[in-house]
This record gives C-alpha cells, structure tokens and sequence, in this order.
C-alpha cells in the first residue's frame, strides 16, 4: 500500500501532481503484491493496524526525506547520518526494556555451556551491516527519484523478497503466487513507461533558426549574419 499513501500524502504535502497514466499504474503493482503474498495471510488486528502505521510513516519518512535533500541541499549519506543519531537515541531505552537482558544472558561468552553467543554475535553484526548497507543504497535512490518512484522500487523489492523466500525458505509455490510476482512486475514496467511518457511530455522543444538574415552593430560598422 505505501505507493498509493506516498501519491495522497505527496498531494497533500508538497502538491505533487501525476498523470493518469502513472496512477493507473499503481494498481497491478498493488495487486501483484497482494496476490503473490496470499498464501501467507493471517489476520490479526494489532498486526494490520501496526502495518499501516508502518507504511504511513515510510511514506511521511520518503516525502520529507526528499523535502530536506532539496530544500537544504544535504547530502543524502549525511542526512543518513543524521537520522541515524536519532534513530540510536530514540531506540536504546525499547531496546533495554525489551532485549537487554536477553541478549547478555545469550552472548555471557564466560558461560562454557554456550554455544550460542558467537552465532548471535556474528548474527547482530551481519544484520546491522546488511541494514546499513541497504539503509545507504535507499537514500542513494530516493536522491534521484522522486517519492513515488522510490515507492515502486519498495513494491518491486517485495517481490524479490518473496521469491528469495521461497528460495531459501522452501515455501511451498503455487500459481498464484507466480501469477502475482508476474502482475507486479508488468505493473513497474507500465509506471516506468509512464513516466517516462511524462518526462517528455515536459521537455521543451530545440530552438531552430531561420534563413533570415540580421545585421550586427559594432564598432561602427554593420555586419550581417
């Protein structure tokens, strides 16, 4: 759902404007997604509601995010940065109250008994640098498109997610699972045809020039050209 909450919130916000082409777009994009993530349903209201305040806020975090990189000219690794130091500050008291403990009691590498600590370790460490590494590859992107746009890359991610899943996990695949995958992957495809419809739309046209002839005072003589 985030690309069709970052085309509101962008209306909204900033008054960003799209063709029809592009919202049309969205829906097999939504869809496709929707489809290929059916077999893997199971409701919960607590979890539905903590999803859409999720995907709202990715959508606000694309939106402003954007708003900074053009408005203060910021580099987009030192905006990174910066949301980084907040993100520590803001995370750190969740993170004692909920994992603290648990954590040292599994990584207590005094404890000859377990085998555990050095798994969690190298687990965290590659975890956070994966993040890090895709937090960095994101911004890289949200520096050159717009919102929206980074919202569809997000959707066409999810199906790479899926299907490295279904890979590594082994879940079982049904046809509807693939003819998902394939109705989000046709719906990126149209929004890139879009727009790029819509950037040339916009392009101005090349001045040309005449045959006529014009004359150039200078120097107090006059040339023609």
């Amino acid at each position: 759902m985030m690309p069709i909450f970052t085309v509101i919130l962008s209306r909204l916000i900033v008054g960003e404007k799209h063709t029809w082409k592009v919202y049309f777009s969205l829906i097999p994009i939504i869809c496709g997604v929707t489809i290929a993530t059916m077999t893997e349903i199971s409701f919960h209201i607590v979890g539905l509601i903590s999803a859409l305040m999720s995907t709202i806020c990715f959508a606000l975090q694309n939106i402003y995010s954007k708003k900074v990189l053009e408005s203060l000219e910021m580099n987009h690794l030192r905006l990174l940065l910066e949301i980084s130091k907040v993100s520590v500050i803001s995370l750190i008291p969740f993170w004692i109250y909920y994992d603290y403990v648990d954590v040292m009691k599994m990584t207590n590498l005094n404890d000859e008994k377990n085998t555990d600590a050095f798994w969690v370790v190298g687990s965290l460490l590659v975890s956070g640098i994966l993040n890090f590494a895709q937090s960095m590859v994101s911004f890289t992107v949200l520096s050159l498109v717009s919102p929206l746009s980074y919202s569809v890359c997000t959707a066409a991610k999810r199906i790479l997610v899926i299907t490295v899943s279904l890979l590594v996990l082994k879940n079982p695949v049904t046809i509807v699972n693939i003819y998902g995958m394939m109705v989000a992957i046709l719906g990126v495809l149209f929004y890139n045809k879009a727009k790029l419809d819509a950037r040339r739309s916009k392009q101005l046209p090349l001045p040309v020039t005449t045959n006529k002839r014009s004359k150039l005072y200078l120097n107090g003589n006059i040339h023609e050209y």
